[in-house]
């Protein structure tokens, strides 16, 4: 009886004419936006590597020069996109793309994509995501808000109990039903869409994706029948699903993060900023001014060496020095970026427990995830980063600490590019699909609640169903 009811649902939404209009245009829309985004990844990662290595062979080619001057001409590391980067962009499109290297500071990501788009940006990004998460469910809601009031209003459901078909049969058939003809539509949009973006280095990623979406699409087709099954009419479904949709799709998760932002703000970067440089001269609790820190050190290194002058000294006494107060600069910045980090993550917490009524809270922090733009997999790039940055600066200063002796001044030139050619090249590895599943655990969890809710309700509930 199953079968029946699920392919007959099935041929009714075939046949219904707005499911091919509605889902024509929305697959135009979407293959029309995903070539575009992806458009603009390609020509992004093209330009991304030809300043990479613009910026290589300038700091290859510098010249004779002293080398902690040569060391300040710094080096850019940009992110790489991943291959469904260009479906969610997640926090990349607000964030900036490339980092500059330098020595004493670590900096904050700068030439975010946000700053150079139109100002009709705010209104709300157009990309793939919005298409899948937004779209989609309105397109099941206007499909498949009468599968059962528009039943009762035409009498069938009357009959139908009177002939003997169980209640929670037909309306999971109906779900069913409504899910098969929705995929039957989406399927082509969504295999062109793996054809354009998916390699084999994002394939795993692409097949969560798939499964996740899948799963969410179930929960809005529940969620349609549901308000179906307890309308009395279509047409009242109808603005309640209009009405559901707006507030879980768009009031829900823009309120929390206004809740979010009010309740656990961030420090402004003026605020971040002037408290590194204050720890870094006053000191951490214990250490000392920057000044008493340095002439402990230089005390220290002038008694282990049985001499009084830092010109004395068997090796380079400036490199020494900065070697000591660029570990101190790089202890402070670990601990107020770390803090910095722990305090997005709060807020990231915090926005999952008050967007839980919306199911596309949930499936856009997978999304995000699986492609590589959330929180977690910008903090893994810009401590890769952060390490190279202090490698190549270290490894600067230990040649400059065997190269010479004494104090030099800081206006000799001693280096050449084969100090600067030998300094490792920038590369960067994202982490893999385990990576992603386990900072993403809990909106896997929120989707799957959202899914055994919705259907034990619709279980539940079918029994009651009034002709």
């Amino acid at each position: 009886m199953m079968g029946a009811l699920v392919l007959k649902e099935t041929r009714a939404l075939l046949r219904d004419g707005r499911l091919w209009m509605l889902g024509g245009a929305l697959f135009l829309l979407f293959v029309a936006m995903l070539a575009t985004a992806q458009s603009g990844l390609r020509q992004a990662g093209q330009e991304r590597r030809e300043v990479e290595a613009a910026s290589r062979s300038q700091w290859d080619h510098q010249g004779e020069k002293n080398p902690h001057r040569g060391a300040h001409f710094g080096l850019y590391a940009f992110k790489p996109a991943s291959p469904l980067a260009g479906v969610e962009p997640g926090i990349d499109a607000q964030a900036g793309q490339a980092l500059w290297l330098e020595p004493h500071r670590r900096n904050m990501a700068k030439f975010a994509p946000a700053a150079d788009a139109p100002p009709s940006i705010g209104l709300g990004r157009l990309t793939p995501a919005f298409v899948l998460l937004t779209l989609v469910p309105l397109l099941i809601a206007v499909l498949g808000h009468g599968t059962v009031a528009q039943e009762r209003e035409s009498g069938t459901l009357r009959l139908l109990q009177a002939c003997g078909a169980r209640a929670r049969p037909l309306v999971l058939g109906k779900w069913l039903g409504l899910c098969a003809g929705v995929g039957l539509v989406l399927m082509p949009a969504l295999l062109i869409g793996a054809w354009l973006v998916v390699d084999r280095r994002g394939l795993p990623q692409a097949l969560v994706l798939g499964a996740a979406l899948i799963a969410y699409y179930a929960v809005w087709a529940a969620l349609t029948v549901l308000v179906s099954m307890h309308s009395r009419s279509a047409r009242a479904a109808l603005l309640v699903l209009i009405a559901a949709w707006v507030t879980t799709i768009f009031v829900v998760p823009r309120l929390g993060a206004a809740l979010v932002e009010r309740s656990t703000p961030l420090p402004t970067g003026q605020a971040f900023w002037d408290a590194i440089a204050r720890d870094i001269e006053q000191g951490l609790p214990g250490d000392g001014t920057a000044s008493e820190r340095l002439r402990a050190h230089e005390a220290a290194l002038l008694a282990e060496h049985g001499v009084t002058r830092l010109e004395d000294l068997p090796f380079g006494a400036n490199a020494k020095r900065r070697i000591f107060r660029d570990a101190y600069a790089a202890r402070v910045h670990a601990l107020h970026f770390s803090a910095l980090w722990e305090a997005q993550l709060r807020q990231q917490v915090l926005l999952r427990g008050i967007t839980w009524p919306s199911p596309m809270a949930p499936m856009r922090a997978i999304g995000s995830a699986l492609a590589g733009t959330d929180l977690a997999h910008r903090r893994h790039f810009e401590d890769a980063a952060e390490q190279y940055r202090q490698r190549f600066t270290t490894l600067m200063d230990e040649w400059d600490l065997r190269a010479t002796r004494g104090v030099t001044s800081f206006d000799s030139k001693y280096a050449g590019d084969a100090q600067w050619q030998a300094m490792p090249v920038w590369t960067y590895e994202p982490p893999g699909i385990g990576f992603a599943l386990r900072s993403a655990w809990p909106d896997f969890a929120a989707l799957a609640l959202w899914l055994v809710a919705a259907l034990t309700a619709l279980a539940l509930t079918a029994r009651r169903v009034a002709p």
